[in-house]
C-alpha cells in the first residue's frame, strides 16, 4: 500500500533551510561590516593621535605666548620650544596627509546615494583638493584639513550604519534606461528593481568602485525587500542571495 507524503516533515525541512540560508547571510553581511569597521578603526586611531597632538600643541603654543623674554638661558629655552614646536607641527601635518589618503583610498567605494549628499560631496571636493597639494604646501590649513577628514569619516559611518532605499537610473545589457528603487546594505551590498520587475541588479563594491549585475531572478524578492524598506510597518524577511565579487 501506497505511503502518504510525509508535509509537516517537509514544511519543517524546508523551514530548517530558509533558517539556515538566512544565518549565513546574516553572517556574510556582518563578515563585509567587519570588514569596514576594521578599516574604520585605523581612521579612528589616526584620528584620536591627531587630535591629541593638536592639543599637545596648543599647550605648547600658550606657553611660548605666556614666556617673557629675558637673559641667555630664557632665549635658548625659546629656541628649543621653537624646534619642538616646528616638530610637533611637522608630524601633525604627516599624520593629517595620511588620514587623507587614507579617505582617497576608499572613495570608490561610497556609493552615488552618500556621495550625492550634501555635506559629503562638500567634503570629498576638499579632500580631494587637498591630495593635489604639492609636498610643499602640505601643511598649509592643517587644521581645516583634519576637521574635513574627520567630519567625512563620521558621515562615511553613519551611512554604513543604516539601510537605505534610493531612486536611481539604471540601464540594462542593452543600453535601456530604468527608473529603480535601490536598497543598500550600508557599504556592504545593494540590490534594486524596477516598478513592474522586468529589470533587477544586485551589486556590491570593487576596489575601482560598485558593480552592478543583472539579477531577474531576483526581481521579486528585490520588490518586496523594497516594500519593506520603504514600509512603517513591522519588517518582514526576504531571502537574497549574497552578492559575490
Amino acid at each position: 500500500m501506497a505511503q502518504e507524503p510525509n508535509a509537516p516533515a517537509s514544511g519543517t525541512n524546508e523551514l530548517r533551510g530558509s533558517v539556515r540560508e538566512w544565518i549565513e547571510t546574516m553572517q556574510k553581511i556582518q563578515a563585509e561590516e567587519d570588514a569596514w569597521e576594521k578599516d574604520n578603526d585605523v581612521l579612528k586611531g589616526y584620528k584620536e593621535g591627531l587630535e591629541k597632538e593638536i592639543e599637545d600643541l596648543k599647550e605648547q603654543i600658550e606657553r611660548a605666548k605666556v614666556r617673557k623674554e629675558g637673559g641667555d638661558k630664557q632665549s635658548l629655552d625659546k629656541l628649543s620650544e621653537r624646534d619642538r614646536l616646528a616638530a610637533a607641527q611637522e608630524e601633525l601635518t604627516k599624520q593629517v596627509r595620511v588620514l587623507e589618503q587614507g579617505l582617497g583610498d576608499r572613495l570608490p567605494i561610497f556609493p552615488h546615494p552618500l556621495r550625492q549628499e550634501a555635506k559629503v560631496a562638500a567634503a570629498i571636493e576638499t579632500l580631494q583638493k587637498s591630495l593635489q597639494l604639492p609636498p610643499e604646501k602640505q601643511n598649509e590649513d592643517v587644521s581645516k584639513r583634519l576637521f574635513n577628514a574627520i567630519e567625512l569619516l563620521a558621515e562615511v559611518e553613519k551611512f554604513q550604519q543604516q539601510i537605505h532605499l534610493h531612486s536611481e537610473l539604471r540601464k540594462d545589457s542593452q543600453g535601456r534606461e530604468f527608473k529603480m528603487q535601490v536598497v543598500y546594505f550600508g557599504l556592504a551590498m545593494a540590490y534594486g528593481v524596477n516598478e513592474d520587475g522586468s529589470f533587477a541588479v544586485a551589486g556590491r563594491p570593487e576596489k575601482d568602485g560598485w558593480k552592478f549585475t543583472e539579477r531577474p531572478d531576483l526581481a521579486a524578492q528585490i520588490q518586496q525587500l523594497v516594500v519593506s524598506a520603504s514600509s512603517e510597518k513591522d519588517a518582514t524577511f526576504t531571502q537574497l542571495p549574497l552578492v559575490q565579487p
